[in-house]
């Protein structure tokens, strides 16, 4: 919902989503280097298990295929990796056996399912806070043996979508994603609410962990203005107050 506040004659005001079309967006490209991933090694199909996918806060996760010469005869590995918000790398595993699947993807962690033996699953979780990947490091696996379910979460929105490299690959195409977003003019609004104490207009909201707000203030509801930097959400409630001595002020806060 998107929600105002407000002071005189107007106390809050919920406008309407449609906004006009706009052109898409290409917000970055990632390409797979299937050398990087082991010496000497080619892609081999592709992308595997209906991925790439995209989670509802902008992570990307995908698996995809390579073999090499082990021996006499080739072998095929899977790699699932995942990108944050900006498709930089920021974890990558490999694994042998039938392709994994991902279960469960976020900011905070990857869940996959992997067949390790004939016919035996095993569920995955990778904690994807504070970790960096360099081209030569591959991410550690953690057992979490017990999970029975999880659900992948849905695209980010209607707005943000992925285009990418067709399976099987068609003859010199690199296996690329790229992620596009459509631009809404209207900006993302976070619920807040708001009241009078002493004299003072106060707008409250509650915030997620590492997500920016910024407080805005109008005097018409058509011109926006910062009111000082953007905030770091902790999850706790925040507020920002003002005395209430103009005859009329709106006050919002965005997600940048």
């Amino acid at each position: 919902m998107k929600t105002f506040a407000g002071f005189a004659l107007f106390i809050s005001i919920v406008l309407g989503s449609d906004c006009p079309a706009t052109q898409p967006q290409e917000d970055w490209e990632y390409e797979v280097d299937a050398a990087i991933i082991w010496p000497g090694a080619t892609l081999s199909g592709g992308f595997e298990e209906g991925t790439p996918v995209l989670s509802k806060d902008g992570m990307c996760a995908m698996v995809f295929s390579v073999q090499f010469q082990f021996g006499p005869v080739p072998s095929t590995l899977y790699v699932v990796a995942v990108l944050n918000q900006d498709g930089e790398l920021v974890w990558r595993g490999i694994s042998g056996g039938g392709a994994p699947r991902i279960i469960f993807l976020n900011k905070e962690a990857l869940v996959y399912r992997a067949i390790v033996g004939p016919g035996v699953p095993r569920f995955s979780t990778v904690s994807l806070q504070g970790i960096t990947v360099t081209e030569e490091q591959v991410g550690s696996l953690e057992n979490t043996n017990g999970m029975e379910a999880a659900v992948l979460q849905p695209p980010s929105s209607s707005r943000s979508f992925l285009i990418y490299t067709p399976t099987p690959i068609p003859d010199g195409m690199p296996l690329t994603i790229k992620k596009w977003t459509i631009p809404s003019e209207d900006p993302e609004l976070a619920p807040s609410s708001f009241g009078l104490d002493d004299g003072n207009l106060i707008i409250s909201w509650p915030t997620v962990a590492g997500q920016s707000y910024q407080v805005q203030r109008s005097t018409d509801l058509e011109s926006w203005g910062n009111i000082g930097a953007a905030l770091n959400g902790n999850g706790t409630t925040m507020s920002y107050s003002q005395p209430s001595n103009t005859d009329k002020v709106f006050l919002r806060v965005i997600i940048p």
